[in-house]
């Protein structure tokens, strides 16, 4: 064999290693929340390095995020607890109202050009969107109580 060859078949077998370099199995893991902020953790995780100053942070590794974030809370004398998921979704998103009496309540899903996808009221404690047939992309979820913002999640659709 010439040593071209032997070359260009040991650079084929190093580039191969780097291809799958990100590549783990983690053993386990999990992750817990409170209004302080959230911790994740891999058991078994090869690389994860985080970096984080004032304007935000940035993650690298093969940490994968499940995301709930509510974008805004306004000021209102109603005592409701909001919350939708699963979040990510790929096909039902769940809207629950937690102190549900009847308020007139409506939800408006936007997309991210403002783009208003689908609206309608809110009759019960809990209420089924289908996402089915929308692209995958982010929306934005607004809870309305007669007329007035009262909070917005941020919604993924994924496939």
């Amino acid at each position: 064999m010439s040593l071209k060859k032997s070359m260009l078949i040991t650079s084929y077998f190093v580039f191969c290693g780097f291809v799958f370099g990100q590549t783990s199995m983690s053993a386990s893991g999990g992750g817990t929340s409170n209004a302080s902020g959230s911790i994740s953790y891999s058991i078994g995780q090869v690389t994860y390095q985080g970096v984080s100053n004032t304007y935000g942070s940035v993650s690298q590794g093969v940490q994968y995020a499940f995301e709930i974030t509510t974008l805004s809370l306004e000021a209102n004398a109603l005592s409701l607890s909001l919350m939708a998921y699963p979040n990510p979704t790929q096909e039902l998103l769940n809207l629950r109202v937690g102190n549900f009496k009847q308020e007139k309540l409506a939800y408006k899903l936007v997309d991210l050009e403002g783009k208003v996808i689908s609206e309608a009221s809110m009759h019960s404690e809990e209420t089924t969107i289908d996402m089915k047939q929308l692209p995958v992309a982010t929306y934005f979820m607004e809870v309305h109580n007669e007329g007035k913002k009262v909070q917005t999640f941020k919604i993924i659709k994924n496939q």
